[in-house]
């Protein structure tokens, strides 16, 4: 081979290299290239990255943006244990229709999976959109406590991204970007802030945010005093609370005052707390065993109530409502209003959902059940021998039946609806159903036995006549008569 073809082969060979040297760099950003408009980057953040033993440090996961994922994780999160413990975990109201789980057991590490679940009640034709999102958006956010003899510098990571799926099954790519730094320095925290706020029972409006140092809430007029569950965003700051017993109807102002562990620093959470002056919660009220819808009110301002009964609450559809209630009675008394008639007392049975008006010249209550008077029926007989009548019972006189014997009956229905005669028992002080079969009943009973005894009879004579006959043919042909020459 000559020195010139062997000089343009080596050049031929050099470039071929170059090329595929650039090639293989090119390639290299491909993958990134190929997935920049699809792909996610998370990354890690905090508003207080010096902080002090005590405190709380809330670090956000946050992706660039949210294009409907409907599913991603585990994405897992480390600290140094030595240096923090886990305290809660916060995901944003925004991703209604996910289901989140979260696993913090281990000492220095969190992990946070999430899944869209469709709500198959949901209308097929509209569909239900996962949450979209093209602006930096919070994934969740984890909260750790700095503890009491932290110091030094730590570092906190996602170790891992897991996987983050689109509607169409097909996978994003997640990036993260730099660690986070957390400084814990010795000095006397400043820190004056809560990292939790709540009333038990009790919803605050807006939700609780650190930064937020004025809330609303409203009890019910049978609340007295509210729980106030406070936790600084430093242990070593001090927590007191103010007016949150003896409200009053109306406003009331509930003070929480944080002052820092430098003891000069401070802030005041003031809950404005509405104590409402009805008992009755606002649009409370329910649909009884005949399905009538009932309304709850205000008792009246004067009211006479059967004996033994004493006010408490109820939970009656979903509704915490006040009461009146006796040991022994299922049913409660309740006031309420069905859009007709006037409002008035009503028995109500939970168990069976029946309502009945209470009124005391009508209404036994005696031992563990209540008796409403109510007019005998058609198609329904008074007992034998009994005649209206009346009789003293409980200091009234109740309008019933009565026969020769005194004894007196009445037609009541129980609290549960089911409905008869009941008989007094004056020596025990209570009514006893009665066992009665309608007229109607005997009547068929007792026409059928004369049409049967009837039947009986004329068989009877019709065999007698019979047997008869057959007799006086035998004893002819036996005993003939003689004949007359």
């Amino acid at each position: 081979m000559s020195k010139g073809i062997r000089g343009d082969l080596l050049k031929s060979l050099k470039r071929a290299a170059a090329i595929l040297v650039a090639a293989l760099i090119s390639l290299s950003y491909l993958p990134a290239a190929v997935s920049a408009d699809g792909s996610i980057t998370l990354s890690l953040a905090t508003q207080t990255p010096t902080v002090n033993p005590g405190d709380i440090v809330n670090i956000n996961i946050n992706c660039d943006k949210f294009d409907s994922i409907t599913e991603y994780g585990p994405v897992e999160v480390t600290y140094d244990p030595e240096l923090f413990e886990f305290d809660h975990l916060v995901v944003p109201d925004v991703y209604q229709g996910y289901m989140v789980a979260s696993d913090s057991d281990t000492p220095g590490l969190v992990t946070v999976s999430l899944a869209f679940v469709h709500d198959t009640n949901e209308d097929p034709e509209l569909g239900v959109i996962p949450f979209y999102s093209d602006v930096p958006t919070m994934l969740f956010q984890v909260a750790l406590r700095v503890r009491s003899d932290a110091s030094g510098t730590s570092i906190v990571s996602i170790d891992s991204t897991g996987t983050f799926k689109k509607s169409d099954g097909s996978h994003v790519t997640a990036y993260t970007e730099a660690d986070l730094s957390i400084v814990v320095a010795l000095g006397v925290s400043t820190d004056a802030t809560l990292s939790a706020l709540s009333i038990e029972g009790v919803t605050l409006t807006p939700p609780f945010d650190p930064q937020v140092f004025e809330y609303s809430a409203t009890v019910s007029r049978d609340v007295e005093s509210v729980n106030v569950n406070a936790t600084a965003s430093n242990l070593q700051a001090i927590i007191s609370v103010d007016g949150n017993d003896s409200l009053d109807t109306g406003e009331n102002v509930v003070s929480v005052h944080v002052l820092a562990q430098d003891g000069i620093r401070w802030h005041e959470y003031r809950i404005y707390v509405n104590r409402q002056e009805s008992y009755i919660p606002e649009g409370s009220g329910f649909v009884d065993s005949s399905g009538v819808t009932y309304t709850f009110l205000t008792f009246p301002t004067n009211y006479a109530l059967p004996d033994g009964f004493m006010q408490t609450t109820r939970s009656i559809n979903g509704y915490t409502v006040p009461v009146f209630a006796k040991e022994g009675i299922q049913s409660v008394l309740v006031y309420i209003y069905n859009g007709q008639d006037d409002p008035a007392f009503y028995f109500y049975n939970p168990i069976t959902g029946a309502t009945s008006v209470y009124d005391p010249d009508a209404t036994v209550i005696s031992v563990g059940q209540v008796l409403t008077t109510n007019e005998v029926p058609e198609g329904v007989d008074i007992p034998s021998g009994f005649t209206a009548g009346t009789k003293e019972i409980n200091g009234f006189e109740m309008a019933g039946f009565i026969n020769a014997d005194d004894v007196f009956i009445n037609y009541f229905t129980d609290d549960a609806g089911n409905s008869g005669f009941y008989m007094y028992d004056e020596e025990a002080d209570r009514f006893y159903q009665m066992k009665t079969v309608e007229r109607s009943a005997e009547r068929v009973f007792r026409d059928l036995f004369y049409v049967f005894f009837i039947a009986s009879v004329l068989q009877s004579i019709f065999i007698i006549v019979i047997i008869y006959v057959i007799r006086r043919v035998i004893n002819n042909r036996t005993n003939p008569r003689p004949k007359r020459v």
